[in-house]
């Protein structure tokens, strides 16, 4: 019997040995063939049996079941189960999970995950930007983030950007977001000292190739933690990490460039119709203004033809007092000027990026090094840049890590502002081609062009080289951080940061230079340093209960402190031309000052969640600042929060084609700080003189309770994915009313001020976001995907002092561009002007609409209407705000080929063209270029029914008002970026021991279609157009190697 037994085990046993086999195989990405190290692969059903990926992506189980299903895992990737079905090698690849709802995103003080975040975040990818030439991320986000406007400040190189995320929040402080740099605020904006002389933009320091991901928080629930700051969205950058395996090299080159063109889509009309129309300027105005002959008015208009010419070479003669009769003599007839070729050039970008990265269990770390440089279009303009980053992540034994971020970048920038006349386009759209490019003294008499002409004479050729502009940055910044883990789930973090910005600037003006003449040439040295410094220590808590039950506590403080220094020496009546600096300056002038401001704060944040369907949150913050006075320094920003995950439900079991859906909603409160770091106090000021003797004077009137901005904002949003999330979205609706906004209030004259800033100010915004994607093709070779934004964003002035209109400028703050008007129940970028009736048929005026109870010398269309613009009364013109905005992004991908297109898009809305009312002036500015639209749409006596009105050379009509004539519709469609890419397959590169390779194409601005083709419709898109350069079409190649 026991040999019975004993044989019948033995049996089992063989039986039991024969069915446990030995598996291998190897795990690696479907994007790229890559192996993926540490992936997880587990044994469905059987606990405690499983196996990790090692560094080339390896596996092996030695006693597995040849029934065995293995279920391989790895963040950022789809799961996949396989059955073993008595394989002994199985080789996996694993799919990019780009739509997972467990994708982690970076957040305020931590991360979440997509699927269980309650709040309004927006998360763009490194993907989505590495290969546009860009200097500065902001510029590649367009029509790629809901609810967020992007407008560029000017074509230039190393120009700045301004960003709206839900709108406009204030009247008198900044609307710009706060930005945070791997969990720490950053110093932000323009950081030149030069004032309208040129910009700076600091976040061009940073190397858009060190950037992971660009989160965007809009709503209080996401935001509020980083409290009086968020009122107006946070913008997040995560830089790279290593990634777990081998030490990775990663080498990318990009050269560029971009056709020279600073005028748009302007025409200029040619010399010979440009002369017949100076002509017209003043004889129709001897005609018709003043009553003269045909032979006295032609007298006259050749007086002052030749007048304005015969120093550049030419004569004008009209032997039958017509303008038909006109002919160009003189020893340079036929000979004219190219301004544009003078002043501009094909642009050429070159950028080359190295990093070095990698991970193990114990470390993580990534450097990089970048080298930047960016030929501006204009010959003035020219920027460079070089940065270094090293990131690194360090364990110390089992419970503690510490983290070094560091970012070392130094930029040079030349080239004036574009407001200013040295250094933009305006020259070459208000001077016409008669003007001489070369000749620094008169034709005629050998005077200089300054001594006897003046700025009519103006020659920016010439002048270029009788000035020199500078702007140099150097920004350092780092944080280090340490976190313990002190128990399962208890976290202890402690952050410090130091960032700080030094900037040098130089301005030279020559005593040729029109600047610089009167005062024997002038210098000026410009140096300024931003310091912040940040502090923070948070207690984070998270713990699972009972399986269905999970909590996270956050608390913590931070403390925060800004510094600003600044020093400028400058002095005229210079020595010598050659040495250019304050030293050789017979007259000096000289002023310093600093400024700052701190901030300390307590925060927290409690999360809740059942069953992994029901999310609650809330958050509190309390900040005190001193740029508040004693009674009025804490504020209080809070946020709670919920969502529902409507797919965990049993009801929503059968319906297959619904993968995820998801309801969230939110309220909350946060603020803005004034922008004065004193506006609470008292302040005296002392570079004032009188009699060359020096003074001081108050420069401001105390106000103690002056206190912070406050923004409630209502949020609610429907998340969806259908078939298996191929086709994913959300639809959200949000509401932010902004109170206690900062206004300037009339007081008493008595007090030696007009105005006082207080809290009495409202304004509304609310809309509509549409986020939408999906992948319309998904094989093993051939992926297409596409994603389109689509936002409304409503903002209206809800509440002023005592209801009374406020009248300000475009928000450059140039009173020469735009006018605008807060007025109760308006848009905040509310048009205000004259209202433009046209052009009168019979007599070629222009004519005005009264909008007011005058007596009418006209109608039209039945509304009472007046030749005289002084008769007219200004009324509300247009609203500047688009009426939907947003972005149409695909994607190709077949084998090694990848094709992408990024289209933003804007109906609704108008601009103010103030660079086309210089250029329209009728005939009262004669030196300046004028238009193919002019010439062909003028009213003459055979073109009566004409768009424009007859050329004079009067100030009859005075075209420089702001009215509707010069409002466009700022509708268009722009192809953004499109970007060809191949990767060289692997059995290629394997074989020169290279991991990757890929080669690609980017263009920028390559098609635009516009209801006003005139200007570009990116370029100050929150307020006018002036003579800021266009963004050029730039045509890219690039490489990318990882070793």
């Amino acid at each position: 019997m026991k040999k019975t037994i004993l044989f019948v085990l033995s049996l089992l046993l063989v039986n039991m040995v024969m069915a446990q086999m030995k598996v291998t195989g190897r795990v690696t990405s479907s994007e790229d063939g890559s192996p993926i190290p540490y992936a997880n692969i587990q044994v469905k059903g059987v606990r405690g049996v499983g196996a990790t990926t090692d560094l080339e992506g390896r596996y092996a189980f030695d006693n597995l079941s040849k029934d065995a299903v293995l279920i391989f895992t790895y963040i950022g990737f789809t799961s996949q189960e396989i059955p073993v079905n008595g394989r002994a090698v199985i080789d996996v690849s694993l799919a990019t999970d780009a739509l997972n709802l467990e994708e982690v995103m970076v957040v305020a003080y931590g991360t979440a995950k997509k699927g269980t975040f309650t709040g309004a975040a927006s998360v763009v990818k490194n993907d989505a930007i590495k290969d546009v030439p860009t200097l500065s991320f902001e510029n590649a986000l367009n029509g790629k983030v809901a609810g967020v406007q992007i407008s560029s400040n000017s074509g230039q190189a190393g120009s700045t950007s301004s960003i709206r995320v839900r709108g406009i929040g204030s009247m008198n402080a900044s609307n710009e977001p706060l930005y945070v740099v791997d969990g720490v605020p950053v110093v932000s904006g323009n950081v030149s000292n030069m004032g309208n002389y040129t910009s700076s933009n600091v976040m061009s320091t940073i190397n858009p190739s060190d950037i992971e991901s660009i989160t965007i928080l809009k709503d209080a629930a996401a935001s509020s933690l980083y409290g009086s700051r968020a009122a107006n969205g946070v913008i997040m950058i995560t830089t790279k990490r290593g990634k777990l395996g081998r030490t990775n090299i990663n080498f990318k080159a990009s050269v560029g460039i971009t056709p020279s063109f600073a005028t748009d889509n302007y025409e200029a009309a040619s010399t010979e119709q440009q002369v017949e129309m100076y002509y017209e300027n003043f004889w129709n105005a001897d005609i018709y203004a003043y009553g003269k002959t045909s032979a006295v008015a032609s007298t006259n208009a050749l007086k002052q033809l030749n007048n304005r010419f015969n120093k550049h070479g030419y004569t004008f003669t009209a032997p039958d007092n017509t303008v038909k009769s006109l002919t160009i003599g003189g020893d340079r007839a036929g000979k004219y000027f190219d301004w544009e070729s003078e002043l501009m050039r094909t642009a050429v970008y070159q950028s080359y990026d190295l990093s070095v990265s990698g991970a193990t269990e114990a470390s993580n770390y990534y450097t990089s090094l970048s080298y930047t440089k960016d030929m501006g279009r204009s010959v003035i303009n020219d920027f460079d840049r070089i940065t270094g980053r090293v990131n690194l992540t360090q364990k110390a034994g089992k419970y503690v890590d510490f983290t070094t971020n560091i970012n070392v970048a130094k930029s040079g920038k030349t080239g004036f502002n574009d407001s200013r006349a040295t250094g933009n386009n305006y020259f070459l759209q208000s001077r016409n081609l008669l003007w001489g490019l070369y000749w620094p003294t008169d034709y005629v008499t050998g005077l200089p062009w300054t001594a006897r002409y003046g700025s009519y004479a103006y020659n920016a050729v010439y002048y270029n080289n009788e000035w020199e502009n500078s702007s140099k940055t150097l920004r350092i910044s780092a944080n280090e951080a340490i976190t313990v883990n002190l128990l399962p789930g208890l976290t202890f973090k402690t952050i410090f940061s130091y960032d700080n910005t030094q900037t040098n600037d130089h301005i030279y003006y020559s005593a040729n230079h029109f600047t610089g003449a009167g005062v024997g040439g002038s210098v000026s040295e410009m140096s300024a340093t931003n310091t912040k410094l940040v502090s923070s220590s948070t207690l984070n808590f998270n713990k699972e209960f009972a399986k269905k039950h999970n909590i996270g506590v956050l608390a913590g403080w931070e403390a925060e402190s800004n510094r600003f220094d600044y020093q400028r020496a400058s002095g005229t009546n210079l020595a010598t031309s050659v040495l250019h600096t304050v030293a050789t300056a017979g007259k000096l002038d000289a002023t310093a000052y600093y400024a700052g401001n701190s901030m300390l704060s307590l925060l927290s944040r409690a999360e809740y969640n059942y069953d992994n369907r029901y999310y609650f949150s809330g958050s509190y913050r309390r900040d005190g600042s001193s740029k508040l006075g004693p009674a009025a320094r804490w504020g209080n920003f809070w946020s709670v929060a919920g969502s529902w995950r409507i797919d965990k439900e049993m009801f929503m079991t059968n319906l297959d084609i619904i993968s995820s859906l998801r309801l969230r909603g939110s309220y909350g409160v946060n603020g803005t700080l004034p922008s004065s770091n004193d506006g609470w106090r008292t302040l005296s000021t002392y570079p004032n003189k009188y009699m060359e003797m020096p003074g001081g004077g108050v420069s401001n009137i105390a106000d103690p309770i002056l206190s912070w901005e406050t923004s409630y904002t209502s949020n609610i949003a429907l998340e969806f994915g259908l078939l298996d999330q191929r086709i994913t979205g959300t639809v959200e609706y949000f509401n932010r009313d902004s109170k206690d906004l900062l206004q300037d209030v009339p007081i008493s004259g008595v007090t030696g001020f007009y105005s006082t800033l207080k809290n009495v100010g409202e304004i509304n915004n609310n809309g509509i976001e549409i986020e939408l994607s999906g992948d319309i093709i998904k094989t093993k070779d051939l992926n297409w995907s596409l994603g389109i934004t689509a936002s409304t964003v409503k903002s209206t002035v809800t509440k002023l002092y005592s209801g009374q209109d406020i009248i300000w400028y475009d928000p450059t703050g140039d009173d020469a561009r735009a006018k605008f008007i807060y007025r109760e129940g308006q848009s905040t970028l509310a048009l205000y002007g004259l209202e433009w009736a046209g052009v009168e048929d019979e007599t070629g005026k222009n004519v005005w609409f009264l909008n007011n109870d005058k007596t009418a010398t006209t109608t039209v269309d039945g509304r009472p209407a007046t030749y005289r613009y002084q008769d007219a009364t200004e009324v509300i013109i247009g609203n500047v705000h688009p009426k939907l905005f947003g972005g149409i992004n695909t994607e190709l991908n077949w084998k090694g080929l990848s094709l992408s297109l990024n289209f933003n898009y804007k109906l609704g809305g108008y601009t103010y063209d103030a660079a086309g009312r210089d250029v329209s002036d009728d005939g009262y500015y004669w030196e300046r270029i004028m238009s193919q639209n002019q010439f062909d749409n003028r009213w003459t006596p055979e073109n009566k029914t004409a768009s424009l009105p007859q050329r004079l050379a009067t100030d009859m009509e005075d075209v420089n008002q702001k009215s509707s004539r010069h409002m466009h519709k700022a509708d268009y469609l722009r192809l953004k970026n499109v970007t060809i890419g191949y990767t060289i397959p692997k059995n290629i590169t394997n074989k020169v021991k290279i991991s990757s390779a890929r080669v690609y194409f980017n263009g920028t601005n390559l098609w635009t279609l516009a209801a006003y083709k005139v200007y570009d419709p990116e370029v100050n898109a929150f307020g006018s157009r002036g003579w800021e350069m266009p963004l050029g079409k730039t045509y890219t190649f690039g490489v990318e190697f990882n070793f």
